[in-house]
């Protein structure tokens, strides 16, 4: 009876193991989709909304692709990093859309992600005239992201998100 005891006991215990190993992630890095909840999550306790939906683009996801091969993206990702805005090419940006470029250290945690992309000021691709506030984002919209690096001042590689989030023109 002893021995049967012993035996249940690291059954039990083998389970128990197995049941605590269960909750851990395996390390990877957040997805795209679980990053376009979290912005739209922050975006709604920030405007007290519930209304903001952010929705994964793969076809935003494979713009930024192409864009990343130009030289001059390293640029822009860096700009947007330190809260200035790059000169974008008006072709670039639909007429019909509104724009906005964020850009954040680089976290696996999306929750973390989406608070390291608003930590600083989103840059608006969109012209307007000088001196005016810029375009806001409808509650309907798509991000696009990217994984990718720049040389930072003192010659150091910082790994980031680049996020471009677009949106019709909202309602007024």
């Amino acid at each position: 009876m002893k021995t049967m005891k012993k035996i249940l006991a690291l059954a039990l215990a083998g389970v128990m193991a197995l049941a605590l190993l269960t909750g851990c992630g395996t390390g990877s890095s957040a997805s795209h989709k679980s990053i376009a909840k979290a912005m739209a999550d922050y975006d709604n306790s920030l405007h007290r909304k519930t209304t903001i939906t952010c929705t994964s683009s793969a076809v935003l996801d494979a713009k930024l692709q192409e864009l990343a091969a130009d030289p001059i993206f390293e640029a822009v990702v860096k700009a947007v990093y330190n809260g200035q805005s790059p000169t974008i090419s008006s072709v670039a940006v639909p007429a019909n859309k509104v724009v906005y470029l964020y850009c954040g250290k680089y976290d696996k945690d999306a929750g973390m992600q989406a608070i390291n992309l608003n930590a600083r000021r989103p840059a608006c691709a969109n012209t307007y005239p000088a001196g005016s506030i810029p375009p806001s984002l409808a509650d309907e919209r798509q991000i696009g992201l990217i994984t990718t690096s720049f040389t930072d001042t003192n010659g150091k590689k910082v790994k980031v998100r680049f996020a471009v989030v677009v949106s019709d023109y909202p309602n007024p």
